[in-house]
């Protein structure tokens, strides 16, 4: 894909590996290094097989790590940071994190770091471990030039800013680093989101136009404008949220049938959402318990006609403009308007709306973030 190129270069410098001429043995030597920081990944002595991932220690300081093995290096590119892809999904990324479990950003799934080398990276240990193998056979010094390792070619762009998104993670005693094409993802390190954030500025942002819209804006129709595209706006923002919380669900065991329905699940009809949820994981969208008996938050019952109405306000705003429809009399339960009127939306059915869908976003974030740990 031509709009994939830009590169993200590895910095100079070169791995070696030095034969003692007097005992035959081999030692390699990282130097002319200009990198942010450095993992080692141990190989079988046969070259079949990576066997761990082993962390750069001190002088002095010997690494724990299988042996009989081979010492390959692998540096970070000029950020700090790997090309990492996932065993599950293969999508690429790249992190700060390289140390025991790891999380795919974009599917969620967790397994030991070891598993999420990079195709770059892999290739590059294979080339370490053949000039080890030949400084060996041959008893001389080779060494392997550091450019061509990892994420020298990642389908990654850097001037695109809509293609990428560096987020650091905000848990307590995390603050990974990840990069991801789109927006919202998973902390490699903690699996944690970052959605959190990102969504309640979004409506931060939504109700801090709705107060000036509210305050400097007088013609009605300009004002009407704004209000339906609140409403469009924030369902559609719901259902990005909660399509990306959804992955997380889908890596629970479950029957193929119940995970064809879960991944046919309609969050642009969120009350429907709601019942299929807490009936296959008793999570749901309209409370959050959180520690105590009492819930931290409720969408009440006497809130459930205004959704069921708003939702399909919004449903015939997008498809037939806005006139009402028999669909729209026998679904909204709006006694207010006649057949072929076009609906209105006011400023604080507008404002009450994203107030609720809000609320209804951060249970689920909590629901399936905290429920299952």
């Amino acid at each position: 894909m031509s709009e994939f190129k830009d590169k993200i270069p590895a910095a100079g410098g070169k791995v070696e590996f030095l034969c003692d001429e007097a005992t035959g043995g081999i030692t390699s030597h990282v130097s002319c290094v200009s990198f942010t920081a450095l993992y080692q990944v141990a190989v079988s002595m046969d070259g079949r097989h990576l066997l761990s991932i082993v962390p750069v220690t001190g002088i002095g300081v010997m690494p724990v790590y299988p042996k009989p093995s081979v010492l390959t290096f692998i540096q970070s590119d000029e950020q700090g940071m790997w090309g990492r892809n996932c065993p599950a999904c293969q999508k690429y990324f790249r992190t700060n994190h390289v140390l025991e479990v790891t999380h795919c950003p974009y599917c969620a799934v967790a397994a030991p770091s070891l598993a999420f080398i990079s195709k770059d990276q892999s290739r590059y240990i294979t080339s370490c471990y053949d000039a080890f193998a030949r400084a060996l056979r041959e008893k001389k010094n080779t060494a392997v030039e550091l450019t061509d390792i990892t994420d020298r070619n990642p389908a990654w762009h850097y001037s695109e800013e809509k293609q990428q998104f560096h987020f650091r993670c905000s848990e307590q005693g995390c603050d990974r680093e990840t990069d991801i094409l789109g927006e919202y993802g998973y902390c490699s390190q903690c699996g944690r989101t970052n959605a959190r954030k990102l969504f309640r500025e979004r409506i931060e942002n939504m109700l801090n136009r709705w107060a000036d819209v509210d305050k400097d804006v007088s013609d009605k129709k300009a004002r009407r404008l704004v209000w339906e595209d609140m409403t469009k706006n924030i369902v559609g923002d719901f259902e990005h949220l909660a399509k990306h919380l959804r992955v997380k669900l889908l890596n629970f065991p479950m029957t193929p049938n119940r995970r064809k329905r879960l991944e046919e699940l309609n969050f642009q009809q969120p009350l429907q959402a709601n019942e299929s949820l807490m009936q296959w994981f008793d999570i749901g969208l309209l409370t959050w318990p959180g520690n105590t008996t009492t819930p931290k938050r409720i969408v009440p019952d006497s809130d459930l006609p205004f959704i069921r109405k708003m939702i399909q306000k919004r449903h015939i705003l997008i498809h037939s403009g806005g006139i009402v429809d028999h669909d729209y009399l026998a679904l909204s339960g709006d006694t207010q308007v006649q057949l072929g009127e076009r609906i209105r939306i006011r400023s604080n059915e507008a404002k009450r709306f994203i107030g609720i869908i809000s609320t209804m976003a951060e249970n689920l974030m909590d629901n399936v973030e905290y429920r299952f740990t």
